[in-house]
């Protein structure tokens, strides 16, 4: 099954880099559910253990618990959010020929937060634009898709000065020289 026409960007626009974002991923989401799992595990661990019978012991344990099962997930999401970060600014830099011109990890995630666009210059000049888009699906329980999409931004002048420009170039016809030798 190919991309669905929900999946591409405008006409305007170039997909840099796609990716899905599973709903409940969150860390804190993360946390809170295995605080209550282990919440309960100290409980039932109380009625067999006299060690665990003091309120210490429970806030402990379950901290413990949570922080030890989401530290892994908070890991993977950095280490994910980095790679589509050197993916975008990979191709940033091929397209602008600016490789000094880089973005963040913080960067990137407050745009896809914000939904903030971002300038691009292309050889010094502008002309593009960087921002993220959901792809809106209509299920509710399907990861949410999202692109990091380039967009061309017509000059403020518009195509005028440049049909002008290929007018001129035109009807100067071919270059010749008027300079004779006799």
């Amino acid at each position: 099954m190919g991309d669905s026409l929900v999946d591409q960007p405008r006409k305007d626009a170039v997909a840099v880099v796609r990716w899905s974002k599973k709903p409940g991923e969150s860390p804190a989401g993360r946390f809170f559910k295995f605080s209550v799992f282990g919440l309960i595990l100290c409980l039932l661990l109380m009625t067999i253990l006299p060690g665990f019978r003091s309120f210490g012991a429970l806030a402990l344990f379950t901290a413990f618990f949570a922080t030890l099962f989401t530290v892994p997930a908070v890991q993977r999401r950095r280490d994910f959010m980095c790679g589509l970060t050197k993916r975008l600014n990979d191709t940033v830099a091929e397209v602008t020929n600016t490789p000094g011109d880089r973005l963040s990890v913080k960067e990137f995630e407050r745009m896809v937060k914000s939904g903030e666009q971002r300038p691009l210059l292309v050889d010094g000049v502008p002309g593009l634009h960087l921002h993220v888009e959901r792809i809106a699906t209509p299920e509710k329980v399907v990861p949410e898709k999202w692109l990091a999409v380039i967009t061309v931004v017509p000059p403020e002048s518009g195509t005028d000065s440049f049909d002008r420009l290929v007018a001129a170039a035109v009807g100067a016809g071919p270059a010749t020289g008027t300079g004779n030798s006799s």
